[in-house]
C-alpha cells in the first residue's frame, strides 16, 4: 500500500501507551475527529482490553466503541457485515498491544485480505486514522518483527526450529499488513534495548531505513511526513551506507538518530528535522570527558540511549565515542556496541521545556562487532560508587508501602526515622501525587517532612540546584518511594553516570543519614537488581541481563549495597521463583525476598541485618559450587532457605543458627511460599518437565521437621 498517497494518517505508539499522555492523545484526536475503534484481537483477553482501552479514550474525549473482532472468532467477525459496517461509519481504527501475529491472522486468513481489513485499507485511503500501540505499531510495517531478543539475533540469527514459534525470544519475522511502507518498524524500542535485532531485521528484509519507536511515545505519519509525540522517542536507524557481515562486524557505519518529542522526519528523503526549539549542545565544565563509568549490557533498558545522550553531553575534543557488551554463553559469542559521534557529520542538540531538558542526537555512527569468545568475561563492575557507611548508618528496605502497615509495625518503623523526612519519589511515574501521599501520611504520623523534587526528567536541573543539593545534606532522612525501580536507577545514574544528586545521597548515608526504600526502590539499592518478570516465566526461561528476554531481567543498580539481589512484595507475588532464578544466572550467594508488611534493616558496613515489621524477610543462600537450579530444572540441590522474623538481627554467617528455632508462623510462611513455587512451576511447564519434587525442596528450610 503506498502510505504517501494515502489521505489519513498513522500513528505507531512502541507500546505502554499512558492514560495521561495527554499530548498524544490530543495529537490522535485531531487526526481522527474524536471518533474511533478499537480493535483488541491483538489480546488473549480481547473483551476485557477492548473494554478498557475504550473507557482511556472516552476518558480523553473520545466517541470510542469496541468493534468485537477477534482472534477466537476470526472465521465469521471478520467477515461479519455489520461489524465491517461499524468499523466504516467510526472511520478510524485503533490496534491494541498484544500479540501481533492475532492481528494478522485474524485479518488476513488463506493468503487473502478479510473484508474487515479491505474496510480498514478503504479508510486510510479516504482519510481515516490508522494508530496501533506495541503489536499494533509491528503490524504496520510490511516486514514484521515477531520476537527475538537482540542477542539472539546478532549471535544466533533466524531461528529456524520448529519450536522457535512457541519462544518468544528465538528471532523471527513474518509478514505485516504493510499500511507503513518507509521501512522496518520495532515497539518497546528503547526499554527493552532492541537495537540488535531491528537492525538484523532489516537487514534480512532488505530495508534501508528502520524506525525504533519506545514506549509511551509514536511516530505519527502523514503523507511522506513523520512527526514524534511522546515522552521518550524514536531511534531512526539509516542503513543506506551500511555494510554487513564483514568479517567479525554484524555491521559497519549505521547511521542512527534519537528524535525527540517535536522531531520530524522527512521520510522520502530519509533525513530527520529537529524541532525548531533545539540548539547545538555547547560544551561547558559539565561536558562529559570520558566513557561511561557504568558498563552496562550492550542490550540493557535505555542502554543505547544512555550512549547516545552522554554523547550528546561530551566534549567531542575529549570523548567521542563509546561502547557497551553483552555475552551470550549458549554461543560463546560477545556482541559490542559501537557508537560514536562523527566529526562535522553529527549534530548533539537540546532544548529546555519546562524545565526538562529534550535531546536530539542525528546521524551518529553505530558498528555491532560480534566475535567468538570461549569463556564468559567477568561482568563489569556497575559499582559507580563504594560508600562506606559510619556504623550508625542504617539501609531499611520495605517491601511494600508502610502506609498501609499495621499500627505497630508502622510504630517500629517511624522509630527508624530522624526529623526531618525528605521524600523521594523518583520512582514513580507520577512523582508529585506520590510524594503528596506520603507527605500526608507523614504528617499524620506528626512527623516533619518536606518533597525534594528530584524526577527522571529534571535530573539535570536537579543536580546543578544547589540549595538542593544542601537540602539533602541537611535532610535528617531519606525516603525513596515505590515505583519502577528503572526510573530511580536511570534518574540517578543519568547517562551512565552518578550524578551530584546520588553523590550528595551517598555523602549523607556514610555520615548516618537513614535511607528508607519502598518496594522497588528497595529493589535498586544493590548493585544489581530484578528489572521485570515473574517466577513462571522463571521456571520457562530463566534469567538474563537483555532487557527483551521473557524470563527474569536482571540489571545494575545503584550499588548502595552489595549483599545480594533483593525483590520486594514477594509473598503476594509469588516471587520466590525468580529470586531464585536470578541469583543462580548472576552467582549471587544471597538473595533477599522482603515481604509486604516488613522490611530489612542493613546495619553500619553490612556486618549485621535485621527484620522489621510483621511478617518477615526470606532469605535465600545458594551454594555457588553445588547449585545446578535452572529453566525448567527444578534441583534445590545447594539451595538453603531462611525466614528472618521481625525483631530478629543476625550476622549472615549466623543465619542458619539464628533461625533453627522458628516460629510455626515462620514455617507456615516458608511453607506457604514453597507452595507458590510448585504451583508456578506447573503453570510454567505443565506436566511435561521434571516434576516438582516437594519433599526434596521442604530439606532447604533450616528446620523441615517443623512441617511435619
Amino acid at each position: 500500500m503506498d502510505s504517501s498517497r494515502a489521505l489519513g494518517s498513522l500513528a505507531l505508539i512502541g507500546g505502554r501507551f499512558e492514560a495521561d499522555n495527554t499530548a498524544l492523545f490530543k495529537a490522535l484526536h485531531g487526526r481522527c475527529d474524536g471518533r474511533i475503534a478499537i480493535c483488541s484481537m491483538a489480546s488473549g483477553y480481547p473483551e476485557e482490553v477492548g473494554a478498557g482501552t475504550v473507557e482511556e479514550f472516552r476518558a480523553q474525549g473520545f466517541y470510542a466503541e469496541l468493534i468485537p473482532i477477534f482472534y477466537e472468532t476470526r472465521d465469521q467477525s471478520a467477515f461479519d457485515t455489520r461489524l465491517i459496517e461499524r468499523l466504516q461509519a467510526f472511520g478510524s481504527v485503533f490496534f491494541t498491544g498484544g500479540d501481533q501475529s492475532r492481528i494478522v491472522g485474524t485479518l488476513v486468513q488463506d493468503g487473502r485480505e478479510t473484508p474487515a481489513l479491505v474496510a480498514i485499507r478503504d479508510l486510510y485511503a479516504k482519510g481515516g486514522l490508522i494508530a496501533g500501540s506495541s503489536a499494533g505499531a509491528a503490524i504496520m510495517s510490511g516486514p514484521m518483527i515477531l520476537g527475538g531478543t537482540s542477542l539472539n539475533a546478532i549471535s544466533r540469527g533466524i531461528d529456524t526450529r520448529e519450536s522457535a514459534e512457541d519462544d518468544f525470544d528465538a528471532f523471527r519475522l513474518g509478514k505485516g499488513l504493510g499500511f507503513f511502507d518507509w521501512g522496518m518498524v520495532d515497539q518497546h524500542f528503547l526499554q527493552r534495548g532492541r537495537v540488535g535485532r531491528l537492525i538484523k531485521a532489516a537487514e534480512l528484509s532488505g530495508e534501508s531505513l528502520a524506525f525504533g519507536i519506545d514506549e509511551n511515545s509514536a511516530l505519527i505519519v502523514q503523507g511522506t511526513h513523520g512527526e514524534v509525540v511522546g515522552e521518550t522517542g524514536i531511534l531512526f536507524i539509516d542503513l543506506r551506507k551500511a555494510s554487513f557481515g564483514d568479517q567479525d562486524f554484524a555491521v559497519r557505519n549505521a547511521r542512527v538518530s534519537f528524535l525527540d518529542d517535536g522531531d520530524t522526519i522527512d521520510l522520502q528523503r530519509g533525513k530527520a528535522i529537529p524541532a525548531a526549539d533545539k540548539r547545538r549542545a555547547r560544551v561547558g565544565r559539565a561536558s562529559y570527558r570520558s566513557p561511561a563509568p557504568v558498563r552496562r549490557n550492550a542490550f540493557a533498558s535505555y542502554g543505547l540511549h544512555d550512549l547516545m545522550l552522554r554523547l550528546v553531553e561530551s566534549d567531542p575534543a575529549f570523548y567521542h565515542k563509546d561502547s557497551s557488551s553483552a555475552f551470550d554463553a549458549q554461543y560463546g559469542n560477545q556482541v559490542t556496541l559501537h557508537v560514536q559521534r562523527r566529526p562535522r557529520r553529527s549534530r548533539a542538540l537540546r532544548a529546555v521545556r519546562n524545565g526538562e531538558i529534550r535531546y536530539t542526537a542525528l546521524n551518529f555512527n553505530l558498528d555491532i562487532h560480534s566475535a567468538p569468545l570461549d569463556v564468559c568475561p567477568l561482568n563489569e563492575s556497575t559499582q559507580v560508587l563504594r560508600p562506606d557507611p559510619a556504623p550508625q548508618a542504617r539501609l531499611v528496605m520495605l517491601g511494600s508501602t508502610p502506609i498501609n502497615w499495621n499500627y505497630a509495625a508502622r510504630q517500629a518503623l517511624l522509630n527508624e526515622l530522624q526529623e526531618p523526612v525528605g521524600v523521594l519519589a523518583t520512582a514513580s511515574g507520577e512523582p508529585t501525587a506520590m510524594a503528596e501521599r506520603y507527605l500526608d501520611w507523614l504528617a499524620s504520623e506528626n512527623v516533619q517532612a518536606e518533597l525534594l523534587p528530584i524526577s527522571l526528567h529534571n535530573i539535570e536541573r536537579a543536580s546543578r540546584d544547589r540549595a538542593l543539593l544542601k537540602t539533602i545534606d541537611r535532610m535528617g532522612s531519606l525516603l525513596f518511594t515505590g515505583g519502577d525501580q528503572r526510573r530511580l536507577t536511570e534518574a540517578l545514574l543519568h547517562c551512565a553516570e552518578a550524578t551530584p544528586v546520588l553523590h550528595s545521597i551517598v555523602t549523607a548515608y556514610e555520615r548516618g543519614t537513614p535511607l528508607l526504600a519502598v518496594a522497588a526502590s528497595a529493589s535498586a539499592l544493590g548493585t544489581q537488581m530484578i528489572a521485570e518478570g515473574d517466577s513462571v516465566a522463571a521456571w520457562r526461561y530463566g534469567s538474563s541481563e537483555d532487557a527483551s528476554f521473557s524470563g527474569v531481567v536482571v540489571e545494575r543498580g545503584i550499588g548502595l549495597t552489595r549483599l545480594g539481589l533483593v525483590d520486594q512484595n514477594f509473598i503476594r507475588r509469588h516471587r520466590l521463583g525468580r529470586l531464585l532464578m536470578a541469583c543462580s544466572a548472576q552467582q549471587q550467594r544471597f538473595g533477599f525476598g522482603l515481604c509486604e508488611g516488613a522490611g530489612m534493616i542493613v546495619h553500619g558496613n553490612e556486618h549485621e541485618i535485621e527484620a522489621i515489621g510483621s511478617n518477615g524477610v526470606i532469605v535465600v543462600e545458594l551454594d555457588l559450587d553445588r547449585v545446578r537450579l535452572a529453566p525448567k530444572v527444578p534441583d534445590p540441590s545447594g539451595l538453603r532457605l531462611y525466614l528472618l522474623e521481625p525483631g530478629q538481627r543476625v550476622r549472615l554467617e549466623d543465619l542458619a543458627g539464628a533461625t533453627a528455632d522458628s516460629s510455626a508462623a515462620a514455617t507456615a510462611l516458608l511453607r506457604e511460599a514453597l507452595d507458590d513455587l510448585a504451583r508456578d512451576y506447573h503453570d510454567a511447564l505443565g506436566d511435561t518437565e521434571l516434576s516438582f519434587n516437594t519433599p526434596r525442596w521442604l530439606q532447604t528450610l533450616a528446620r523441615p521437621e517443623n512441617l511435619h
